[in-house]
């Protein structure tokens, strides 16, 4: 029995938290999670609806606007979540990694933007006329406003700022997060059924007789919900990597496990040391976690 703030922790338990076998097996599991619907994105844009087109006149030039946004509201956006807690590396790299597939993101998201805005205009159809497209730009706005100024904020682009700015905007960050990945989730969903909806309309889809582009439409909108509920176990089960698993030690688990230490006095040093700065990150996620929860 280890002593771990102000409650006692099992060793056994402590171990089984930093097992890197376990991270490697969830980290396997939630890439095979978010590949599976976009692969099947590809399936239906090339199978069904005719491909992708660079020419103004055609009507496939919609079709980047599913696939980029798949790619980065879904695919990047959620192995950049996954980046601190299933990464076999110190909290620096895996920080390059969180804030590497959020920019890439944001350039597919921008883009996906772009191309179905241009389709819009080419074929004169009206813009943000329903649900999907208004859920659609607000979560795309708002998660471009967001991974940007995050990424300035983590990775000392605002340097005069320091420690200060990343206290305060921490715990915002995580919840921001936290609605932009539901936020994201919906947009997907009612884009996907939206689209298909437009085929039946137009006799494409014949839906209600079996067709194979109907399970494909329907397993992918059912393949994204268990990407989504995956990544929220991983998010609410599995602490933070802030060091390499094979350095950790008891005194780096501790800031994670102990529920009191959410109450725990920083002191000036923190301002000051990168240590003191990442049990602080730890510190505010446990905190807000538990706000989120209650």
């Amino acid at each position: 029995m280890k002593e771990v703030g102000m409650q006692p922790i099992d060793e056994p338990e402590l171990k089984l938290r930093f097992n890197l076998p376990t991270r490697t097996v969830l980290l396997i599991l939630t890439e095979t999670v978010l590949t599976i619907p976009v692969l099947m994105m590809l399936w239906w844009v090339f199978e069904y609806l005719g491909g992708v087109s660079l020419d103004s006149s055609d009507s496939n030039e919609f079709n980047w606007h599913p696939i980029s946004m798949i790619i980065g509201l879904f695919f990047c956006f959620g192995n950049a979540v996954i980046a601190y807690r299933l990464l076999p590396f110190d909290r620096k790299v895996n920080k390059f990694v969180h804030n590497a597939f959020h920019l890439v993101a944001v350039g597919f998201v921008i883009f996906g933007l772009y191309a179905v805005f241009k389709y819009h205009d080419d074929f004169s159809i009206a813009n943000l006329y329903s649900l999907h497209s208004w859920i659609g730009i607000i979560t795309s706005v708002s998660y471009i406003i967001w991974a940007l100024f995050s990424t300035g904020v983590f990775q000392d682009i605002y340097p005069k700022k320091g420690l200060g700015l990343r206290k305060w905007y921490l715990p915002l960050h995580i919840v921001g997060g936290m609605f932009l990945l539901f936020g994201a989730f919906f947009a997907i969903e009612t884009g996907i059924i939206e689209k298909a909806l437009f085929r039946v309309f137009t006799g494409d889809l014949l839906y209600d007789e079996y067709s194979t582009e109907s399970w494909v439409v329907n397993v992918m909108c059912l393949a994204v919900l268990v990407a989504l509920l995956f990544l929220i176990y991983v998010l609410y089960t599995v602490p933070r990597v802030l060091v390499a698993p094979s350095k950790i030690t008891a005194s780096d688990r501790q800031p994670i496990i102990a529920k009191e230490v959410a109450t725990a006095e920083l002191g000036e040093a923190a301002a000051k040391a990168e240590e003191e700065e990442v049990i602080y990150e730890s510190m505010t996620e446990a905190s807000t976690s538990n706000l989120v929860q209650q």
